[in-house]
């Protein structure tokens, strides 16, 4: 559903980490005027594998954000507050994504005739690519 293979997902991921650490700590410090302590090092309920996920199905229109929101387990809002990132860090690295033809898919069945042939069924979220 992202449009590329997960080689290359799973590539991104890794090299765009640091500079999603390096933005998530300037925002912290322009918020509260001080580094982030080691006490409270996380700055999202999302690890950085699904924050780039989400980054990259809502640039691509595979899924609504309340959707996506909910199959994560976080809110909207929260989410939302991710894509800001995402996307910059999708544009640093030049990645081009393709939106996929049609409306977005508002539903898990929805969301299952988007899938590509012969993945009908939903993996676990560490899996997602």
């Amino acid at each position: 559903m992202t449009g590329r293979p997960r080689s290359d997902f799973e590539r991104l991921v890794a090299v765009s980490e640091p500079y999603w650490n390096a933005l998530a700590e300037a925002a912290f410090q322009r918020r509260f005027h001080r580094p982030r302590s080691y006490l409270h090092p996380q700055t999202s309920s999302l690890d950085h594998y699904h924050r780039l996920l989400a980054a990259l199905l809502r640039r691509r229109r595979a899924i609504t954000s309340t959707l996506l929101a909910q199959l994560l387990g976080v809110t909207r809002t929260n989410l939302s507050n991710q894509f800001h990132d995402g996307h910059r860090l999708l544009d640093l690295h030049r990645i081009t994504v393709t939106p996929m033809p049609g409306p977005p898919a508002r539903t898990l069945e929805q969301l299952r005739v988007r899938l590509p042939d012969g993945r009908h069924r939903r993996p676990p979220p560490s899996t997602w690519g």
